[in-house]
């Protein structure tokens, strides 16, 4: 019986320090696609030296670009990636027998994400379990430029082994990354007619640093722990207070 064929789809923009790493991860797929949007680095030339599938084109946003690849892909599963992320020897073969499972046609993975070189054990980001492989015939990004998600029609698994997440290495790209999706995601809920105002937003972000810190247990990762509660509650500040002025400028 013939093993169910396996592409891996990553998309890529200026990630010349990290795609090596990954793409040397899933070596042992049946076939890696990259679809990079003309990074100013030598991302895809890179990319070229581990996978003769790489494809430049315009940058269409996050939901748009990953389906690109999606429609690229040729395989009977699909495995969805980003180039921090790695895909160690123990969940390479755990994916191949889920993929051999006809009880899903989707799986849940869990995620060890690093900050400031260290994983994270506790908070939000020991929570995270997320969608990254599925029939291909059964799944599809949302058309979204930001927090695009796989919608899978089908039963969905979850795994156990991770995916390592080499997220930030310091806390400097951490708030970079912080305030850019806080603006994308700000944009994205006023386009899909959401409203809020400041006091919310004030709100929104006390839970976030207490889910995270306490409820979590982000202390327990120390001042690692304390500093990505901080964080990330300020991104979530930042996102609804952008999205609060932008609804009184609306009136």
């Amino acid at each position: 019986m013939v093993r169910p064929s396996i592409s891996v789809i990553i998309i890529s923009k200026d990630e010349e320090h990290d795609i090596a790493g990954c793409l040397s991860s899933v070596a042992w797929a049946d076939e890696v696609i990259v679809v990079d949007a003309q990074s100013s680095d030598r991302t895809a030339e890179v990319a070229l030296e581990y996978t003769p599938h790489v494809h430049v084109v315009p940058w269409m946003g996050f939901g748009p670009q990953k389906n690109h690849a999606l429609n690229l892909a040729t395989g009977d599963w699909v495995l969805s990636l980003d180039c921090d992320e790695r895909v160690t020897d123990r969940l390479q073969e755990e994916l191949i027998k889920a993929c051999d499972n006809p009880a899903f046609d989707a799986w849940l993975i869990p995620f060890r994400t690093s900050y400031c070189g260290q994983f994270m054990r506790f908070g939000d980001w020991s929570m995270e379990r997320k969608l990254r492989l599925f029939r291909k015939d059964a799944g599809r990004f949302s058309d979204v430029p930001v927090h695009e998600k796989i919608n899978v029609e089908g039963s969905i698994g979850r795994l156990s082994e991770p995916i390592l997440h080499y997220s930030v290495p310091t806390h400097e790209e951490l708030m970079d990354k912080v305030r850019k999706y806080a603006d994308l995601g700000a944009r994205l809920a006023y386009d899909s007619g959401r409203r809020t105002t400041s006091t919310a937003a004030a709100c929104r972000c006390a839970w976030t640093f207490f889910r995270g810190y306490m409820l979590r247990c982000g202390f327990l990762d120390g001042i690692r722990g304390f500093k990505l509660a901080r964080a990330l509650a300020y991104g979530t500040w930042l996102k609804h207070v952008t999205l609060a002025r932008m609804s009184r400028d609306s009136t």
